[in-house]
């Protein structure tokens, strides 16, 4: 006989009060099991996004503030747009660090060409305000050629659509780094010569504009480096950097050797369908020294670069500074709260440098 739904539901077991229809079936435990799995896989893929957004990254707070610390600011390679971009740099970087009490030494070494000047006018311009400063303008070595190679072959398959014709990407990157290294040994020599530590490292490219104050400095682990979270492209940000003196920065900044004299640039790996960029090189590289890379010290401390001859309306950070595309889930996010309006006026009222 074809039972009815109030025969389903109301017919019950000898001794329970539990219908036969409540009982879950076995599809029904599928069906859970399935949505379960899916609801798991959304969620991992998710969490996978994220990871590749910031793959490295720490929600410690500062426990303990530096003051009246000894702060080495290191500089590099050309010096480009600094004649525009010095007033952010002064700022944002130095005036918030003596204002600490602390004792500031810029190091540079830079690359001797038409733009050189700038650094000398600018440091000129420091020492006034009680600023210390160690400056090279020697040129270095180019890069050696089979490790240009060797790291063009794994580099980002569309460098080569926009470097030069038989210009390699490999090597001025590389030139990049031997510049980064070769300033982190005036730091170091520094040291020893005035048998002190400096507390805190910045690693600071003179061809961008900053746009809001270098937070509070802490008492950092000299095992850590930290950099800014924003646009990792599956990496860590290179373009700035805060560490304490000590085995974490000399790694970090001893990327040239590692790659070019110790062979590393043949152990990096492969992405075949689009090939490594600099973010993923450095994260690589931090790991293969085991050390940790934290983001939470400059989570809003932002900047944007500065090409020559052009605008900073121009500049490849322009749909970045607008927060154009952006969400908290690509690496178009920008945390900056400073308009772009602001900082395009800004840069306008920025005085040149003079040359003496």
């Amino acid at each position: 006989r074809r039972r009815g739904r109030s025969d389903r539901v109301l017919r019950r077991h000898p001794g329970t009060m539990q219908s036969i229809g409540s009982f879950p079936t076995k599809r029904k435990f599928e069906h859970r099991a399935k949505a379960k799995a899916k609801y798991a896989c959304i969620f991992l893929v998710l969490v996978g996004a994220l990871l590749q957004l910031y793959p490295i990254i720490s929600l410690n707070p500062c426990h303990v503030s530096l003051q009246g610390a000894n702060v080495a600011v290191l500089m590099y390679g050309q010096a480009r747009t600094l004649n525009h971009t010095h007033c952010s740099i002064t700022e944002h970087i130095i005036t918030p660090l003596l204002r600490a009490s602390h004792k500031v030494h810029v190091f540079v070494h830079g690359e001797l060409d038409g733009d050189s000047w700038q650094y000398h006018a600018y440091l000129d311009q420091l020492s006034q305000s009680g600023v210390r400063y160690q400056i090279d303008m020697r040129g270095l070595s180019g890069a050696a050629p089979q490790c240009s190679m060797a790291l063009d072959e794994k580099y980002e398959r569309r460098i080569g659509r926009v470097v030069k014709e038989g210009a390699s990407y490999g090597a001025e990157l590389l030139m990049q780094l031997k510049y980064r290294e070769s300033v982190n040994s005036l730091r170091k020599k520094f040291e020893e010569t005035e048998g002190i530590a400096f507390d805190a490292i910045i690693l600071a490219r003179p061809d961008v504009v900053y746009t809001s104050s270098l937070p509070p400095l802490c008492v950092l682990d000299d095992n850590i480096v930290h950099a800014p979270p924003w646009q990792p492209y599956g990496g860590i940000n290179d373009r700035f950097l805060v560490a304490r003196s000590g085995p974490a920065v000399d790694h970090y900044l001893g990327l040239y050797t590692g790659l070019c004299d110790k062979g590393f640039v043949t152990r990096l790996p492969r992405r075949w369908w689009k090939g490594m960029n600099a973010e993923r090189i450095y994260a690589w590289w931090m790991r293969q020294g085991g050390f940790q890379v934290e983001t939470w010290l400059m989570k809003k401390f932002v900047f944007y670069r500065l090409r020559r001859s052009a605008t900073l309306a121009e500049s490849p950070d322009s749909d970045f500074g607008q927060h154009k595309g952006a969400t908290i889930f690509n690496s178009k996010y920008n945390p900056s709260s400073v308009p772009w309006s602001s900082v395009l006026k800004n840069l306008t009222l920025c005085p040149q440098l003079t040359a003496s």
